[in-house]
């Protein structure tokens, strides 16, 4: 009894942190990060601009592409995940998380245009690139996009610090500590092996730094 007690409380801790740190929830995660921790922003924003850059993040990045995995879900009466467990679950939630981010992006560029933070814009092209290289992957691997979101946060971090009004590294410690926690979380839940889990931890590193240096 007591060992199926633990491994029920572990079964839940790990959904827990897999639903917390959900790969389309870290875009606005990633921007709560530029909006506090740079020291432009710090000056240049108030508190309105932030709620209001952040608001419009999590609606374009998170509200609406779950709203449309939902109906179409309902309208095509098929098995659409947001969990995405499997290959073929991925294929249209990535295309319309790609498609939303896109429009986020476009929105930031041209809509809000020189009053949108420059790191806000490198992020979401970062990451929309990050959810089209998942979905071309995605066709003979599964890649891990839990991994994938978490890398890209660190990614940003490490070039955020060149800009930060203070020092970052314990901000990419505790990162790096929760990112192990969550990624542990898709091992345990059998939901990726561990190669899936590096190669989407790597991909997300990298696509994020180098873009968003640009």
């Amino acid at each position: 009894m007591p060992d199926f007690v633990n491994n029920f409380n572990l079964k839940q801790f790990a959904l827990f942190l897999s639903f917390l740190f959900h790969p389309l929830l870290l875009v606005t995660i990633g921007a709560f990060f530029i909006l506090e921790f740079d020291s432009i922003y710090q000056v240049a924003l108030d508190i309105k601009n932030v709620l209001m850059f952040l608001l419009i993040i999590f609606i374009g990045t998170f509200i609406f592409p779950l709203n449309a995995i939902f109906l179409l879900q309902k309208l095509m009466r098929t098995d659409i995940s947001v969990y995405m467990q499997e290959k073929e679950d991925r294929r249209i939630p990535l295309l319309i998380a790609a498609i939303c981010v896109l429009l986020t992006f476009y929105l930031f560029t041209y809509k809000i245009g020189y009053r949108a933070p420059h790191l806000i814009r490198g992020y979401l092209l970062g990451t929309a690139c990050s959810i089209i290289l998942a979905a071309v992957v995605n066709l003979r691997y599964k890649i891990s996009l839990h991994a994938i979101g978490m890398g890209g946060v660190i990614g940003l971090l490490v070039q955020l610090q060149e800009s930060a009004f203070f020092d970052l590294r314990w901000i990419l410690s505790l990162w790096f500590v929760l990112s192990g926690l969550v990624l542990w979380s898709r091992l345990y839940l059998e939901s990726h092996r561990l190669s899936e889990i590096y190669t989407g931890f790597l991909t997300g590193f990298l696509m994020i730094y180098l873009i968003v240096q640009l």
